[in-house]
């Protein structure tokens, strides 16, 4: 079981959306505003209780969907002014704990714009994998390629 999740938005209705999804779960949520170091606005949403790792994947995938779709489509049509400072992608470790990795929103809408989120986060996951069990020798003799 895993406990209490945090998630930040830079949009109040989005964090809003995002909440309302996670309550068709049949979780409870908590949503706070907050004010990031360079004065722009969040709004943190707190999956409240203990989750499964089938139900945290779901929230993950919501939070994905949502951030990189409604989220992701505020800052491209921003012109130059981004609304957000950075963009996160959420990985598992091998631990079964979650780690976000950092991405500025400008990398994230080219990375978005030849890749699914589905395909960015299994990357990411392979990425993660081969930094935590390192693997020596050549890529072309290694048995368990990635797949796409």
């Amino acid at each position: 079981m895993l406990d209490q999740f945090e998630y930040t938005f830079f949009d109040a209705e989005i964090a809003q959306h995002f909440a309302e999804q996670c309550h068709t779960l049949g979780l409870e949520t908590a949503t706070a505003a907050d004010e990031s170091p360079t004065g722009e606005d969040l709004f943190e949403v707190k999956v409240l209780g203990s989750l499964t790792d089938e139900l945290a994947e779901q929230i993950e995938e919501i939070y994905s969907d949502i951030l990189f779709g409604e989220q992701a489509a505020q800052i491209e049509g921003n012109e130059g002014e981004a609304i957000a400072d950075a963009c996160g992608v959420q990985v598992q470790l091998a631990s079964g704990e979650f780690t976000t990795v950092a991405v500025h929103p400008k990398i994230m809408n080219k990375i978005l714009s030849v890749l699914t989120i589905a395909e960015l986060q299994k990357f990411l996951a392979q990425v993660a994998e081969d930094i935590e069990n390192p693997k020596s020798g050549p890529i072309c003799r290694r048995e368990n390629l990635p797949d796409l």
